[in-house]
């Protein structure tokens, strides 16, 4: 198959992910006619339109269903041999890379794990960019936007386009908050923890409306469901719990990452009522940077610095 037979199939691999056909253009330095002119071509080699406009989203047809998987494995190639990235050297490389970390993913040290990328690629790009307006929805990867998310949110399981690697659970075992708090001393009730007011930033937490188990418990055991209100970032939080008397319920690496921006916090162990809820963390990316070696490089970066920040452990599996 020739180089232009290749672009064809790119073109149509990046139709899907960015459902719209100026973007994809836009992708591969096409315009919208030569990319119209050249998927018309692609699909009068297969004798199948391959894929089809269904409202706002092209959707592919069962041919370009089967094919598409195929199609990624050779547009990678092609886009990875084209750009001459086969081989990767982080201290020549002026590759342009982004990341996307939510705020609660407090098991990366972002500051530290940014210094420690450029320092061994000083030519290389790294972009960090804020999380996709939907939260799970993953729209920047498939948009280009992005690279890589780090996230708590679960990908969803049959998005074939993305690839999903899953650390170890976050725990909420704690309650942070002020060392001058003026009504809990050295220890932690359930009344107290039930009275107080809250704050929190972590998304397991958000439950449009219905009882997380935490309230669940609460409830069943005669209390009201905490008052609680959102900060989305992690240095804001600290902020605001270590200068009021608000509660904040975290695992115990997040609590370090809480005192690391702010002082005056302590931490205690939630009442034993409470039940412990486990957050998942999850590393996401698509399939055309999966075999991109500048891609392979920053992901394992992300990895050293997760499996530093957690501490000893077995290495996580693939989701």
């Amino acid at each position: 198959m020739s180089s232009a037979d290749l672009r064809q199939v790119a073109l149509l691999v990046a139709l899907i992910d960015a459902q719209s056909l100026s973007l994809a253009a836009e992708r591969l330095h096409m315009t919208p006619s030569a990319a119209s002119q050249s998927l018309q071509r692609l699909r009068d080699v297969f004798g199948d339109e391959l894929v089809v406009r269904q409202g706002p989203r092209y959707l592919p047809t069962p041919l370009g269903e089967t094919v598409l998987p195929s199609f990624r494995d050779m547009a990678a190639l092609w886009q990875h041999t084209s750009a001459g990235t086969a081989v990767f050297d982080p201290v020549s490389s002026e590759a342009s890379l982004s990341l996307v970390c939510d705020a609660v993913f407090a098991e990366l040290d972002l500051a530290a794990c940014y210094a420690a990328i450029v320092s061994a690629a000083p030519r290389v790009l790294l972009d960090v960019r804020t999380p996709d307006p939907v939260p799970g929805s993953f729209a920047s990867l498939r948009s280009g936007a992005v690279d890589v998310v780090l996230t708590t949110f679960t990908p969803p399981g049959d998005a074939e386009d993305l690839h999903a690697e899953r650390f170890a659970d976050a725990e909420f075992t704690h309650c942070c908050l002020s060392v001058a708090h003026p009504r809990i001393g050295a220890g932690l009730t359930l009344a107290q923890y039930a009275a107080e007011q809250h704050v929190r930033a972590h998304p397991i937490e958000r439950s449009g409306g219905s009882l997380t188990p935490i309230d669940q418990a609460l409830v069943s055991l005669g209390h009201s469901p905490r008052r609680s209100s959102i900060v989305l970032s992690m240095p804001h939080l600290a902020a605001i719990v270590a200068t009021t008397d608000r509660l904040t319920t975290v695992s115990r690496h997040q609590g370090a990452v809480l005192s690391r921006y702010a002082e005056g916090l302590r931490l205690l162990p939630l009442p034993p009522e409470v039940p412990r809820i486990a957050a998942p963390r999850y590393m996401v990316w698509h399939h055309r940077t999966h075999h991109s070696p500048a891609h392979r490089w920053l992901r394992d970066r992300l990895r050293e610095f997760v499996y530093a920040e957690a501490g000893p452990g077995p290495p996580p599996g693939q989701a």
